[in-house]
C-alpha cells in the first residue's frame, strides 16, 4: 500500500457524558486551568485517550509521567510500571471495583478497551486505604460514564494499517445514555481487532528464523465489549446502579526475534484463544441529614482463559476464576473542620486450572480490608488527610498435580495459613495563595503474594513456597503544581519507596535436583522525580510535556539491576489549530536505554517516537482524523528479541449527539 495518510471513516466516544462519580474512590478536585490538585494522582480525560489514541489501558504509558511500558513478550501481555511497581502491585479497578486475575495479581492492560471511559485515575505511591488490600505501588481506577441529558450518544469507526495489506485492524464502537427525573440508563459496546502486526523496515530478519520481516508472525488479537448500567436516583443526592460488563478476548504470541537463539523462549509458540471477563456489581450512594452518608458495594467477577501450547511442549490449559465480595463505606463531618471516613471490604478469590486429561486443581483466597481516613482543614489552603488500614489474607485452599512421595502423579494439597498487614499513611497539603500546591507524604504500604507466586511449580523449576510473606513498601513524597495564569500549569515530584522483604529466589536442591524458590529475601529502593508543564501560547496554540527519572535497584543480591525500567522517559506534544475546523497534534515519545533479562542481562538501546495526528471538524458533532503512529518507522524493543510496530497510518471519525 502507498505510504499516504487514510482518510477513513470512522467514529468514537463523544465528550458529553459526565464522570460516573460513584465509580471514584479518592475524589481529585479540579481547579480551574488545571486537571488535578493531588499530586501523585495522574487523571487521564476522555480528551487526552482521543488526543494520544489511547484505544487500550496500555497505551496510557507513554503519555504520562512515572509510567513505563511493560511488554511481557513471552505472554504476549501488555502493562505498565507505576514509579517502578508492576501491575501485581498496582491493582487495576473499575469504578473501584478490583478486576484483577486471582490467580497471579495481574490484569492484561491489552485487553482492557477505553471506550466506554469517562476518565482514568492512577494513583502513585500512596493511594487511599478505602481502596483496600494490596495497593503497595499504588491504584488504577477505570472510571466509566454517566448520561446528564435525555438522550445523548455517540458511535465511531477507527482503521489503521501498516505498508502490508495484511496489517490492518478496524475498532468500532457505540455509547448511549438517557437521563429521566428518577432513573438513568448507560450502555455501550466496542470490538477492535488487529489482523497483524507491521515490523518496521529496519528490522534485522537474520537474527533468528522465527520472523522474515514485514507483518509480525502470530500477532492477531481482538476483544469484544459490552456493558450496561441502570441508575436509580430518588432524589438530588442518593443513587442506586446496577452495572455489567462482559468481556471476550483472544490473541496470539508473537515469535521470539532475538539474538539468544537456544534461548527456551525461541521455541515458544503459544496461542490464548480465550480471555473472557464478565462482571456485575451494585454501589449505591445513601446521604442522611448533618453530611453523614453511607455507600455500598458488592461484585461477582469471572475470568475464563484457555491457552494452547503447540512447541517445545504440546499442552492445552484451562483457567476458571471467579471472584466475589462487597463492602461498605460510611463518612461525614465530625465538626466544622474534619471529615471521616470509614470503610471495610471482603473478597472471595477462587482459581481453578487443568491441562487436558488432568483433574482440576483448586485454588481459594479470602482477602478482608478495614480502612480509616481523616481529612482535617486547618484553614481554606491546608488541610491534613491521615489514613490507617488492617488487611488480611487467608488462604482456604490449594491444590497441585503432580508427583508427591511417589512416580505417581496425584492431587494434592498444600498447607494453607493467614497473613496480616498493617498500613498507614499521611500527607500535608498546603496552597501559597490558591494558584499552587505543595504536597508532603507518607505511607506505608504491603502487598499479599499471589497464588501463583506462592504456589506455582513453573514446569517443574520451581518449588513453592506457601508461607510467603507480604512486601512493605514505605513511600516519600513531595509534591508541588502551581498555575501561573490561565495558560500555563507546572507539576512536580520528587518521591523515594523503600522496599523489605521483597519476593526474590534462591536455589535449594531436592532429592539431587536444583530448584528456585521464592523467599522474602530482596531489600529494593525506587527513587526519582516528575515534571510536567502545560502551555496555552495562543487560543489556537497548545504545547507541553512531561519528563521521568527514576533509578531503581535491589539492595543485597548479587545483580542489583531492576529489569524492564529505564532511567529516564519524556513526552512532549504540539496542539495547533491551522484554521477553524482544521488541527494537527504532534508528539513524542522518548526513552533512555534499559537492561531486559531474556538469556543474560542485555542492554537496549534508547529509541524517539513520532505520532502526528491531523482533524477536521465539519461540525461540532463530527470529527474526522488521519494520522501516522511511529512517523519515521524506527526499530525499537521494550524487551529483548519482541520488536514493536513500525510506521502505522490511521483514521478516526467520530459522530456525538
Amino acid at each position: 500500500m502507498k505510504r499516504s495518510l487514510l482518510i477513513a471513516c470512522s467514529a468514537a466516544l463523544a465528550l458529553n457524558a459526565q464522570v460516573f462519580e460513584l465509580g471514584q474512590v479518592e475524589v481529585v478536585a479540579n481547579k480551574e486551568g488545571s486537571k488535578t490538585s493531588d499530586n501523585n494522582v495522574a487523571v487521564i480525560t476522555q480528551e487526552d485517550m482521543q488526543k494520544n489514541e489511547i484505544k487500550r489501558l496500555s497505551e496510557v504509558a507513554e503519555s504520562t509521567a512515572g509510567l513505563y511500558v511493560d511488554k511481557k513478550g513471552p505472554r504476549a501481555e501488555q502493562n505498565f510500571y507505576v514509579r517502578g511497581f508492576d501491575a501485581r502491585r498496582v491493582p487495576l479497578y473499575i469504578d473501584g471495583i478490583p478486576v484483577y486475575i486471582p490467580y497471579d495479581g495481574n490484569a492484561d492492560f491489552g485487553r482492557f478497551t477505553t471506550f466506554d471511559l469517562s476518565r482514568i485515575d492512577i494513583s502513585k505511591g500512596s493511594s487511599s486505604v478505602l481502596y483496600g488490600a494490596n495497593t503497595m505501588g499504588g491504584a488504577i481506577n477505570l472510571i466509566t460514564r454517566k448520561p446528564t441529558r435525555e438522550l445523548e450518544g455517540n458511535i465511531g469507526y477507527g482503521f489503521e494499517t501498516g505498508k502490508s495489506s495484511d496489517t490492518f485492524g478496524n475498532n468500532v464502537d457505540f455509547n448511549i445514555g438517557s437521563k429521566q427525573e428518577l432513573f438513568y440508563v448507560q450502555a455501550g459496546g466496542s470490538f477492535m481487532e488487529d489482523q497483524g502486526q507491521q515490523l518496521s523496515n529496519d528490522f534485522d530478519t537474520k537474527v533468528t528464523g522465527n520472523e522474515d520481516g514485514g507483518r509480525r508472525e502470530n500477532s492477531v488479537q481482538r476483544d469484544k465489549k459490552f456493558n450496561i448500567r441502570v441508575g436509580f436516583t430518588p432524589n438530588d443526592t442518593d443513587e442506586y446502579v446496577i452495572s455489567y460488563i462482559n468481556q471476550k478476548g483472544e490473541k496470539e504470541q508473537p515469535y521470539y526475534t532475538g539474538i539468544y537463539k537456544n534461548y527456551n523462549q525461541a521455541k515458544r509458540f503459544w496461542d490464548w484463544p480465550m480471555w473472557d471477563k464478565e462482571s456485575i456489581y451494585w454501589l449505591s450512594h445513601t446521604q442522611f441529614e448533618n453530611s453523614l452518608y453511607v455507600n455500598t458495594k458488592a461484585f461477582y467477577d469471572k475470568f475464563k482463559n484457555d491457552l494452547d501450547a503447540y512447541s517445545p511442549s504440546v499442552f492445552h490449559s484451562h483457567y476458571r476464576d471467579k471472584g466475589y465480595g462487597g463492602g461498605i463505606e460510611i463518612g461525614g463531618n465530625i465538626g466544622d473542620k474534619d471529615t471521616l471516613k470509614f470503610a471495610s471490604s471482603y473478597k472471595f478469590d477462587q482459581h481453578k486450572e487443568h491441562d487436558d486429561g488432568e483433574p482440576v486443581q483448586t485454588y481459594e483466597d479470602k482477602t478482608y480490608s478495614f480502612g480509616l481516613e481523616n481529612t482535617y482543614a486547618f484553614s481554606e489552603f491546608t488541610r491534613l488527610i491521615l489514613g490507617i488500614s488492617y488487611d488480611t489474607r487467608d488462604a482456604v485452599k490449594a491444590q497441585e498435580y503432580g508427583k508427591l512421595t511417589s512416580n505417581q502423579n496425584t492431587l494434592y494439597d498444600f498447607e494453607v495459613g493467614k497473613r496480616h498487614a498493617f498500613n498507614y499513611q499521611a500527607a500535608l497539603k498546603h496552597s501559597f495563595d490558591g494558584n499552587d500546591e505543595l504536597s508532603l507524604s507518607f505511607a506505608k504500604k504491603t502487598y499479599f503474594p499471589s497464588m501463583k507466586e506462592r504456589y506455582s511449580k513453573r514446569f517443574g523449576r520451581n518449588e513453592p513456597n506457601p508461607f510467603l510473606k507480604p512486601e512493605v513498601a514505605n513511600h516519600y513524597e513531595i509534591g508541588y503544581a502551581r498555575n501561573f495564569g490561565d495558560n500555563l500549569r507546572i507539576e512536580s515530584a520528587i518521591f523515594y519507596s523503600k522496599v523489605k522483604d521483597a519476593i526474590g529466589e534462591h536455589n535449594i536442591v531436592i532429592n539431587g535436583t536444583t530448584l528456585a524458590q521464592a523467599i522474602n529475601v530482596d531489600k529494593a529502593d525506587y527513587k526519582g522525580f516528575e515534571f510536567a508543564a502545560n502551555y496555552i501560547v495562543t487560543k489556537d496554540l497548545e504545547m507541553g510535556g512531561n519528563y521521568t527519572y527514576l533509578h531503581a535497584k535491589y539492595k543485597n543480591t548479587a545483580d542489583t539491576r531492576i529489569y524492564d525500567i529505564p532511567k529516564h522517559k519524556g513526552f512532549v506534544y504540539i496542539d495547533y489549530k491551522i484554521l477553524p475546523k482544521f488541527s494537527v497534534y504532534l508528539s513524542q515519545y522518548m526513552t533512555s536505554s534499559l537492561y531486559s533479562n531474556s538469556q543474560s542481562a542485555t542492554k537496549l538501546g534508547g529509541f524517539g517516537v513520532t505520532n502526528i495526528k491531523f482533524t477536521y471538524n465539519p461540525l461540532e458533532s463530527l470529527s474526522v482524523e488521519a494520522g501516522i503512529s511511529n512517523l519515521f518507522d524506527k526499530n525499537y524493543e521494550y524487551r529483548e528479541g519482541y520488536p514493536e510496530e513500525g510506521r502505522v497510518f490511521f483514521s478516526n471519525i467520530r459522530y456525538k449527539f
